[in-house]
């Protein structure tokens, strides 16, 4: 393999290194980056090669000359033990690079950086793993799976792109970063336009979700219909709202100190804007109906489950599971009840739950913020397709030996989001004005777990979707269920092991 691809990544590398050098040439003339020549020309380098590899491996996939035979791209995965073995390894050397990087004060203050690579190293492995898949040689089951975690990690790798932008910034790193948490460097309240973005995931991340579910017809069943169609939306447009006016009133604030200052207090006296009253009346609705409701119909609930009767002439889709009646019916034909949601019962039940726990931490996070853990909710959910795929591209039963890759990611994408939500690993970076959240005085419990909320939100999200990734896409059929239930109990325990693993490190 490395005879038919070393001559192109070479050339690749080449052009990357003369590219990047260019480019940088500008960017420092402009002040708009402070990259070095160096660090320019090992970003083009690695860039150029892996582009040029990714090319050839797509190029390859191709039923017409494809530029690499599949059986040596076959024999250097085999040699190497195979995708899970690659895809561990490299997860446990991004875990050891990660703890590492705590034995340098320059690397410890730029953590934030240093997890973006990390994580994206890990996630353009899995999308180069994913190209391999979908060589000539496999089934066109193989092929479809194998395209899924194609687009599910390409996505990954664009929204870490975007969570990337948003910083708050430690006094070590200046003056080579600019904060952006607040919309503007010198802002230290969100500005209003980032609170009206905040608004659009009311309707973003319910859509997405339900996206996620129609693969097993999921979608269709009451409980989503009802709480992530219509209670999500509500209670998550409640906490936008009440941001919005939280801004709107900080805004205000500003300008009125800033007019009492230049033409004295007689100019703004009689013109005051506070939705101090409706702000907590909004959080208190918010978070009851998230803890009420949607507690209230995932426990009502146990699985996504929903019967609809059809005649057999109806098609059958992906995850459904059909039972005749006894009667015949008056036109001659049997009558069919579908079950739909069969396929991912257990994955889109605990989803449900999942989506309770985000309304909450999405009340106490800034608008930025808000913005930051609804991407990081739809990358979970990328991460837990994209291996789920994975395994089918394979047709192996990879559930138990990519665990190790997938609690990896779920781990990096906690520590980049902690960033991205507008905090450090420093005392000043904590956001106090969040305790009064929903409360009128002080209450030091209260104020207290809603600091931690808004702290930890990340990481409490994160943790919270690692059974996903045994329960995702497991039909209540499954062989393996039937015959030890208690394998998925050692499952779950040992994702959850893994998961606190990389955090131990």
């Amino acid at each position: 393999m490395v005879g038919y691809m070393w001559k192109p990544c070479a050339i690749g590398g080449i052009v990357g290194v003369v590219l990047s050098r260019a480019l940088s040439v500008v960017l420092v003339s402009q002040s708009i980056s402070h990259i070095s020549m160096l660090e320019a020309s090992a970003a083009g380098l690695a860039i150029g090669v892996m582009s040029t590899f990714c090319a050839l491996l797509l190029r390859s996939s191709s039923d017409e000359e494809p530029l690499l035979p599949s059986s040596c791209i076959g024999d250097w995965l085999t040699r190497l033990g195979g995708p899970a073995v690659l895809l561990n390894a490299i997860a446990g050397a991004m875990a050891i690079m990660h703890s590492l990087a705590f034995t340098s004060n320059s690397f410890t203050f730029n953590e934030d950086s240093i997890v973006l690579h990390l994580v994206q190293t890990l996630t353009a492995t899995v999308a180069v793993i994913a190209l391999y898949s979908r060589m000539p040689s496999n089934s066109s089951k193989q092929r479809a799976a194998g395209l899924r975690a194609l687009v599910c990690a390409s996505a990954t790798l664009l929204l870490n792109r975007i969570a990337s932008y948003s910083t708050v910034c430690r006094e070590e790193q200046l003056p080579g970063c600019t904060p952006t948490f607040y919309g503007l460097p010198s802002a230290s309240i969100s500005s209003v336009l980032l609170a009206a973005v905040n608004v659009t995931m009311v309707w973003l991340v319910p859509f997405v979700i339900m996206e996620f579910l129609k693969r097993s017809q999921s979608h269709r069943s009451m409980i989503a219909r009802l709480w992530v169609s219509i209670g999500m939306r509500i209670s998550m447009g409640m906490s936008a709202v009440y941001w919005l006016l939280d801004s709107i009133d900080g805004s205000y604030s500003s300008n009125t100190t800033l007019g009492s200052a230049n033409l004295g207090p007689s100019a703004v006296a009689g013109t005051k804007s506070d939705w101090s009253d409706l702000r907590i009346v909004l959080a208190r609705m918010s978070v009851g109906i998230a803890l009420g409701c949607g507690l209230a119909a995932w426990w009502s609930s146990p699985f996504c489950l929903d019967v609809v009767v059809s005649t057999p002439s109806t098609l059958k889709p992906v995850g459904l599971v059909t039972r005749s009646s006894t009667k015949a019916q008056d036109a001659g034909l049997q009558k069919t009840a579908v079950v739909l949601g069969y396929g991912n019962a257990f994955g889109a039940a605990y989803l449900v739950f999942v989506t309770v726990v985000f309304c909450v931490l999405f009340l106490v996070q800034q608008p930025m913020g808000g913005i930051m853990l609804s991407l990081l909710l739809i990358k979970l959910l990328l991460c837990v397709e994209t291996f789920d795929s994975l395994r089918d591209a394979f047709a192996s039963d990879y559930s138990a030996s990519l665990l190790p890759a997938q609690m990896a990611t779920m781990a990096m994408l906690a520590y980049l989001d902690y960033f991205s939500t507008g905090h450090q690993f420093t005392l000043v970076s904590i956001q106090w004005s969040t305790a009064f959240v929903g409360v009128r005085e002080m209450q030091l419990v209260i104020c207290g777990l809603i600091v931690a909320l808004n702290t930890l939100g990340s990481f409490i999200l994160a943790s919270t979707c690692v059974p996903l990734a045994v329960l995702w896409n497991e039909s209540l059929g499954s062989r393996l269920l039937r015959l030890a239930p208690e394998s998925y109990v050692s499952r779950l325990a040992g994702a959850a092991a893994l998961y606190t693993g990389y955090h131990a490190v």
